[in-house]
């Protein structure tokens, strides 16, 4: 059976509370890891490029999707600058892999967009 605490056992209850602000400072911050969500837009446009290339719509919507691609892609591309300046080792790991995908993604939307044009 646990005794249970006084206030002499215990002076200050809270005092571990505050011993270790950042609990989870190996992983990447929220702003990291959830901006890699323009991938989806560029890699819808990139597929809508190779599949209807040819018809205008097609190329319109992708420009639209690839837009919207590119301006979450430069949002995100600070964020991941910011996480990698001042991140830990594995933070700055995630970063990087964000960074490389975004702007693989950017690559092959502008790069359908010319050779489609």
């Amino acid at each position: 059976m646990p005794i249970p605490a006084t206030a002499s056992s215990n002076p200050n209850p809270n005092a571990n509370a505050n011993a270790n602000p950042k609990p989870n400072s190996d992983e990447a911050p929220t702003s990291v890891s959830g901006h890699g969500w323009p991938l989806f837009p560029l890699a819808l446009a990139a597929l809508l490029l190779r599949t209807l290339g040819e018809h205008t719509w097609a190329y319109v919507v992708a420009a639209v999707l690839g837009g919207v691609g590119l301006l979450g892609a430069l949002m995100g591309l600070g964020e991941c600058v910011g996480a990698l300046r001042r991140g830990p080792a594995r933070a700055r790991g995630k970063a990087a892999w964000v960074a490389f995908l975004l702007l693989a993604g950017c690559f092959v939307v502008i790069n359908r967009l010319i050779t489609t044009w």
